[in-house]
């Protein structure tokens, strides 16, 4: 639960525009470890991430981690938390992947630049979310 809201209702709850899009995302927390997500949704506050064995990783709602978004030969770095998480088996894994949501906090000027240039390019595409 969140603000009051239960988990089920989170995926509703939006303050940008979401796209559709397939992107590699390398993530980083607390140590030196590393994973490789790929992309469900973007939007200009935030991302969907999924693996195939989303089990593994050690985030949980609230965790503040360090992600890098490859876009061709360009990436976009920022700061994000991790909002929402879809465990395995869940009711909500019916309707999405497994994987977990997390909210942009920090992005400098130039990546922020990069992302909406990224998101626009997907707009003009018609491949909203």
């Amino acid at each position: 639960m969140l603000d009051g809201v239960s988990d089920a209702d989170q995926p509703q709850q939006r303050d940008a525009e979401r796209v559709k899009v397939e992107a590699f995302v390398k993530v980083s927390g607390a140590g030196d470890q590393e994973f490789v997500f790929r992309t469900r949704d973007l939007s200009a506050s935030g991302v969907f991430l999924y693996t195939r064995v989303a089990h593994i990783y050690p985030f949980k709602v609230g965790s503040t981690l360090q992600l890098e978004l490859y876009d061709y030969d360009e990436f976009v770095t920022c700061k994000v938390v991790v909002v929402r998480v879809v465990e395995p088996g869940s009711a909500e894994s019916d309707r999405y992947p497994t994987g977990f949501g997390v909210r942009i906090i920090e992005c400098d000027d130039t990546s922020r630049a990069h992302l909406d240039a990224m998101i626009s390019r997907v707009k003009d595409q018609g491949e909203l979310y």
